[in-house]
């Protein structure tokens, strides 16, 4: 297989796209102060919804948020959680809402970008249904192993998998681990089979019991076992080092290029005037430069991530040019 065609090549033009983006969005908030942002206030309360349990972390970080925003806009603001489907139902009823700025969505990768790729019919099509409010974090994943695997980088990793096969957990069917582990195994010749969980909890607590070879989830789930010695990252699996494990390298310095981070954003429903977009995106960005809030994500290995709207729907476009083709590749029969 040529280097052009091995399905990792196109890591370095998406992340280059990115960059891009991120370095427009910079300029803009910097030639733009929060504080003195204009724009319209939504007529009346506001409503943000989550996909996924309260008490979880995607819906931790929304209350966060919508608490600072209501105070800023001088509306009630509230978290209303829709759970279910890896956030499909929420995101239906965001496309079903009015676009005057009073239903909002806080929603993961997952959600925006696998599921329409996973899925006959998500009910939803995040480009045209959905506008962009802006970026709310980013956090790292990471590859770990058992403490006693013997497994101390990625070259044992893949050596390991090419001796006999591997069982690697991802935390749920259909997730970027799954096809980001497909990916890896078709290029570098290891018997890697994933096993699909129901969150990274029962994943963390199989790896470090030794019912399965490695795990690749979010870097902040395996913390806590990496710190008491019971598991080790070897790798971080995203385009750049994690501040909470500033020694360990990623993938790709190891000479295994892998792009597989996390995000999540806040989204409006299409049409939804550019006035309303302005505003809630300053509110957004001036709540995400809260230090309370910017702890509070620290503690959860989120790093908070202001920007425009502009450059979320670069990421948006950018990833799903990335992720489609891992996933056909990968032969999921969309359900």
């Amino acid at each position: 297989m040529s280097k052009a065609n091995r399905p990792f090549s196109r890591l370095r033009r998406t992340t280059l796209q990115w960059s891009l983006a991120l370095a427009g969005s910079i300029g803009l908030l910097a030639g733009a102060p929060i504080a003195q942002a204009q724009g319209q206030v939504p007529d009346g309360s506001v409503r943000i919804l989550v996909g996924f349990p309260a008490g979880g972390t995607i819906d931790a970080v929304t209350r966060l948020i919508a608490e600072r925003m209501s105070d800023d806009l001088g509306v009630s603001v509230v978290v209303e959680n829709q759970t279910g489907a890896g956030g499909q139902i929420a995101a239906q009823a965001l496309r079903r809402a009015e676009p005057d700025g009073r239903t909002l969505m806080v929603a993961p990768d997952h959600t925006i970008v696998i599921l329409p790729e996973i899925l006959k019919d998500p009910g939803f099509n995040a480009l045209t249904d959905f506008v962009p409010v802006g970026m709310v974090a980013d956090y790292a994943g990471g590859l770990a192993v058992n403490a006693d695997s013997g497994i101390e980088d990625m070259s044992d990793f893949v050596e390991a998998a090419r001796r006999e096969p591997m069982d690697v957990g991802v935390p749920a069917p259909g997730s970027k681990g799954v096809f980001a582990m497909d990916a890896f195994s078709r290029e570098y010749d290891g018997d890697f089979a994933t096993v699909p969980y129901r969150g990274s909890a029962p994943l963390v607590t199989d790896l470090v019991a030794g019912h399965i070879g490695a795990g690749i989830t979010a870097l902040g789930d395996f913390l806590e076992h990496q710190e008491d010695g019971r598991l080790k990252v070897i790798a971080i699996t995203g385009t750049e080092r994690a501040a909470a494990l500033p020694d360990t390298p990623t993938a790709t310095e190891m000479g295994y290029p892998m792009s597989l981070d996390f995000w999540i954003a806040m989204f409006a429903p299409g049409g939804t005037p550019d006035a309303l977009i302005e505003r809630l995106n300053a509110s957004l960005n001036h709540a995400l430069a809260d230090p309370v809030v910017k702890e509070r994500m620290d503690k959860i290995v989120f790093e908070a991530a202001p920007s425009t709207p502009e450059f979320v729907r670069e990421k948006v476009s950018a990833e799903a040019e990335y992720w489609a083709p891992l996933i056909e590749a990968s032969g999921w029969e969309k359900q």
